[in-house]
């Protein structure tokens, strides 16, 4: 005797040899039980919008049968419903999940993440590639495994913000700006932050100032940058090309970028880097060219990262309060996702400036 179509949920299970001990509990199985529809089973246990009618003696039934059986939503299939998982994705824009976690910036953003999504009874889930193109990423948040996108790092050309803002796919961008729809934002007044930098260093008397750039496709380079030269500039001050350096985050780069500058026939007598790891690089490059921090050469950076090599340096530095950015971000969207009224799109975060002994007077 043919048997007639089975479920792809019981094709899946045969087919893997799962028995019962292993099988996550269905609606099916609870109805089973407790001796009822699914339809009504689904209306008690996931809101779901239906014309059954179910009596709250029924309704406490499948509740008492649920709680008995361990059932657990599917949260796969309620996103293919319409349904909202409670799970926000994070991505990186430049650099794979293992190599980007252990940078001192976005390790610190993610804890306030993490305190974002437990407040508000959230999951969230990593994704371990960097977003390359709308072709080849966009897949990967179509398919419903989360109601929204955490970015960070995400360079200027990036098609990534549109990308998701088209496909009506809620993100928040930490570290930028954007004025699509469905696009949450959250930084630090960088031009604030550049400002309290170069206001110290030329208060201390110093006005051979050069500038150590960043990695080029981050709009904080590009803002930090044209605030040294602005405020050179309401100084009367002329400084030579040189002194603004293309940046980067590797080391051997940075280091040689430094070194460039210390070796020019008039070097800086201080160096406003656009970051604290380029600043940590600079220290070393003056190190190594017998220059003592901060005699004969003042270094201010950029975030004061939370690690210890920061304080150990006495680097004078721009604070910038990234676990209340990402803890506040995340929660932005979701109460963008929430539908919370007056919710806002955008939120800047002032700087501070730290002093400690990486700076002293010109001499």
């Amino acid at each position: 005797m043919t048997k007639g179509p089975i479920s792809t949920t019981e094709q899946s299970d045969e087919s893997l040899g799962l028995d019962d001990r292993v099988k996550p509990v269905s609606l099916r199985d609870v109805a089973a039980r407790a001796g009822v529809g699914v339809a009504a089973v689904s209306s008690v246990l996931n809101a779901a919008r239906s014309t059954t009618r179910v009596s709250e003696s029924t309704r406490s039934r499948v509740l008492e049968i649920a709680r008995e059986m361990r059932y657990q939503p599917n949260a796969a299939a309620r996103a293919l419903r319409g349904g909202a998982t409670k799970t926000l994705a994070v991505l990186f824009g430049t650099e794979k999940a293992s190599v980007a976690v252990t940078n001192s910036y976005v390790n610190t953003v993610w804890q306030g993440i993490i305190l974002g999504v437990e407040e508000a009874r959230y999951n969230v889930i990593i994704l371990g590639e960097p977003w390359r193109s709308a072709d080849r990423s966009l897949s990967a948040l179509r398919d419903g495994r989360a109601d929204g996108v955490i970015a960070i790092g995400v360079p200027m050309e990036s098609d990534l913000v549109a990308t998701l803002s088209s496909n009506r796919i809620p993100v928040l961008v930490i570290g930028g700006d954007s004025d699509l729809d469905f696009v949450v934002s959250v930084d630090v007044d960088n031009k604030a932050g550049a400002t309290l930098a170069m206001t110290h260093l030329l208060e201390l008397g110093h006005t051979r100032i050069a500038y150590l750039a960043g990695p080029e496709y981050q709009a904080s380079t590009w803002e930090r940058r044209e605030t040294y030269h602005g405020e050179l500039r309401r100084a009367g001050i002329a400084a030579p090309d040189a002194y603004d350096v293309p940046g980067s985050n590797r080391p051997e780069d940075a280091i040689e970028s430094a070194g460039r500058l210390l070796e020019l026939p008039e070097p800086p007598t201080a160096i406003f880097a656009a970051n604290d790891k380029i600043a940590l690089y600079a220290m070393q490059a003056a190190r190594s060219k017998r220059l003592e921090v901060p005699r004969d050469l003042s270094i201010v950076g950029f975030d004061d990262r939370p690690v210890r090599e920061v304080e150990l340096s006495g680097l004078t530095t721009i604070r910038q309060p990234l676990a209340e950015i990402g803890a506040v971000g995340t929660k932005m969207l979701i109460a963008k996702l929430q539908g919370v009224a007056g919710s806002p799109s955008r939120r800047v975060f002032e700087p501070q400036l730290i002093v400690r002994t990486s700076t002293a007077a010109a001499i």
